[in-house]
């Protein structure tokens, strides 16, 4: 995998020759980069990494230098270009209504400022048969980024800036990945399983200590007169339960009908949700010789996954994939479904 190191400006430097590659690709969050090179092959003007090979562009944010019997050698690290996003914040409050694809992409445009060289692209078109779920919600002084990924994982698209290195463009977008499990037709499908013989590695969980399958979310005002909304996905079946104060939430009646409002309470329940599901987390090194990374399947692509020693079967998108260039040598590490929650997570959610 080629690096072409950039300035500043965006003009080119020189290509990178480095030691060790570490490229983590994200679907639900900002992506990162680490790479060792040389100190000699190291200059002051590099700021972002170009690749034709892979979708996205690093930015240099932590430079290192250590010196060992080995020589002298400069690690680079930071975040690829969706980062650039959480310079801006949603500032004043930002009052969403329809597709949460189309609201997301009128806030990207109406927050993006002075960005330099970015343009929003317009959200994905909503497939033939299909309805767009309509939604309310509100936000007052979010990261930009990190605002949008929360709002598109409640319907499985993510976010990607897109450097054009002939254009000299920046382009953000709302996307979503390819489904290609079993039960559609439309895509060659791609299933994970021991089965297939594919699975070199595999490290799955099924966790459901924190789960929560209903809302109560709680607005402005006091006592009788607090407004409150419910988030429901019980399904008319047994209620785990989580509180959401949300007073900071304020109705705006000249931004907002009472009926939107409620709709913004219900979707902030919703988003709180998301931190409380049944965690089903799959850990793979894919077996050489499966199906192949980039052809077959990529990142944010929703494929079936089976797992016989727990009785695990699922379809699952794949949210992260690890990358790591060595010596030679290419590993691709993917996690599929739900990141795992750690213990401290967990304590913070329960308390």
């Amino acid at each position: 995998m080629q690096l072409l190191a950039l300035d500043a400006e965006f003009q080119p430097v020189g290509y990178l020759p480095y030691i060790n590659l570490q490229w983590t690709r994200e679907y639900y969050a900002v992506g990162q980069f680490s790479v060792q090179v040389a100190a000699a092959e190291y200059q002051p003007s590099m700021t972002y990494l170009y690749t034709p090979d892979r979708p996205e562009t690093g930015i240099i944010q932590k430079v290192e230098l250590t010196q060992t019997v080995k020589g002298r050698f400069v690690q680079l690290s930071g975040y690829f270009l969706e980062a650039i996003l959480n310079d801006k914040i949603v500032w004043p409050t930002y009052y969403a209504t329809g597709s949460i694809p189309a609201a997301v992409t009128a806030m990207l445009r109406q927050y993006k400022d002075d960005i330099p060289l970015l343009t929003v692209a317009d959200p994905p078109a909503v497939p033939a048969g299909a309805s767009a779920e309509e939604t309310a919600w509100q936000e007052t002084g979010g990261a930009l980024a990190s605002v949008a990924y929360t709002r598109l994982q409640t319907v499985q698209h993510s976010l990607r800036c897109r450097y054009d290195y002939q254009a000299n463009t920046i382009t953000a977008g709302v996307w979503q990945g390819l489904d290609r499990t079993q039960e559609q037709t439309v895509n060659p499908f791609v299933t994970f399983s021991d089965g297939f013989g594919n699975l070199a590695q595999v490290d799955a969980s099924v966790d459901n200590s924190n789960w929560r399958n209903y809302a109560v979310v709680a607005g402005q005002d006091q006592s009788e007169n607090r407004k409150v909304a419910v988030a429901d996905l019980s399904g008319g079946g047994y209620k785990r339960m989580l509180y959401v104060d949300a007073k900071s939430e304020r109705w705006d009646p000249t931004k907002q009908t009472e009926a939107e409002y409620l709709a913004s309470l219900q979707q902030k329940g919703l988003d709180a949700l998301l931190g409380y599901v049944t965690v089903q987390n799959v850990g793979i090194q894919a077996a050489a010789g499966g199906f192949a990374y980039l052809e077959d399947w990529d990142l944010g692509d929703r494929v079936d996954v089976i797992v016989g020693d727990i009785g695990l079967s699922m379809q699952a998108r794949i949210v992260t994939v690890r990358e790591v260039f060595k010596a030679g040598d290419h590993t691709v590490e993917i996690e599929l479904g739900d990141k795992k929650r750690t213990q401290l997570q967990k304590a913070r959610m329960i308390y």
